[in-house]
């Protein structure tokens, strides 16, 4: 508790520095770092972003500058405060290249729609600034979980679909998902196409994770049976130089009906193959690729695509 205090102390004594140079909310300069901050439009459905020049001249600086501009009203009126309905910032850290984020209790009570487009707006506006790539934010200290319960984890730029245009979250728009489902017997895979509607469900979750969410939730016809223990929780989606990283939760292990180790593996793997940007897949366990998938598969394992079990 005394760590938290002290570090709220310090972050709040920077803003306060920097709001005083800065006259406020609004820079009046086009000197210094220049970042793409997104805002809220009035109407609360899309993300804009406007260009601000930061004054700071390290990284946490330019951190605490980046969170004062996010709580501050724009000086545009046709924008909001992406922080705000009385939504606090408790305290935060930087450590190597991830900035960690603790926001007050009332941003749980934030709509879907509000919580998806403010979490984008933090991950996307901070990850502008020099030498940050990735963000974790959580709630009084707690992980941050999504809808269903599942915690979302480290967050990058590229995890959410652009809705920075004209593009509205309630416009009809739509996508299609090669999903790799099991077989009646569950020994082999089938390949299904999903569409689903491009709105305020998907519109700012990464394909890669969409896959895994989709594979969970399971087939929707009677040609096709889940792969996956439908428990199972995502801890996290990223991806780095063509290799998707898919961090689940110990029920995964959890064998579901008679599907076999390959069926499961390679449901997840084939599916996200799919994805122009994935070339090879490692799934852990728990934050873990010690040990083994049900005795068979060495989690170290970078899983390629592998076709010979589709019917």
């Amino acid at each position: 508790m005394k760590k938290n205090a002290v570090k709220f102390a310090a972050a709040y004594m920077l803003i306060t520095a920097l709001l005083a140079v800065m006259g406020g909310c609004g820079i009046h300069t086009e000197q210094g770092v220049p970042i793409d901050i997104s805002y809220l439009n009035k109407d609360e459905t899309k993300l804009v972003t406007e260009t601000h020049y930061l004054q700071g001249t390290d990284i946490k600086e330019m951190i605490v500058e980046v969170l004062t501009l996010l709580c501050c009203v724009p000086e545009n009126k046709g924008l909001k405060a992406t922080i705000s309905n009385n939504v606090s910032i408790n305290n935060y850290s930087f450590d190597g290249e991830q900035v960690t984020v603790s926001l007050g209790e009332k941003y749980k009570e934030l709509s879907r729609t509000m919580e998806v487009l403010t979490r984008a707006a933090i991950v996307r506006s901070l990850t502008a600034v020099p030498g940050v790539n990735c963000v974790l934010l959580t709630v009084n200290g707690e992980p941050l979980a999504d809808s269903s319960g599942n915690v979302i984890g480290v967050m990058t730029a590229d995890m959410f679909v652009d809705n920075t245009g004209t593009q509205q979250l309630d416009a009809v728009g739509k996508v299609t998902l090669r999903l790799y489902f099991a077989n009646e017997a569950g020994d082999g895979l089938i390949e299904i196409n999903r569409e689903l509607v491009h709105n305020a469900d998907v519109s700012n979750v990464s394909m890669e994770r969409l896959v895994i969410e989709q594979l969970i939730s399971g087939p929707v016809n009677s040609e096709s049976y889940p792969t996956i223990n439908p428990s199972t929780k995502i801890l996290g989606v990223t991806v780095r130089d063509g290799v998707c990283h898919v961090n689940l939760d110990s029920s995964f292990t959890t064998p579901v009906n008679n599907v076999t180790s390959d069926v499961t593996i390679y449901s997840i793997v084939n599916s996200l193959a799919e994805l122009s940007n994935i070339n090879k897949v490692q799934i852990s366990i728990d934050g873990s690729s010690d040990g083994r998938f049900r005795d068979k598969y060495d989690l170290t394992t970078v899983f390629e695509r592998n076709l010979e079990l589709v019917d």
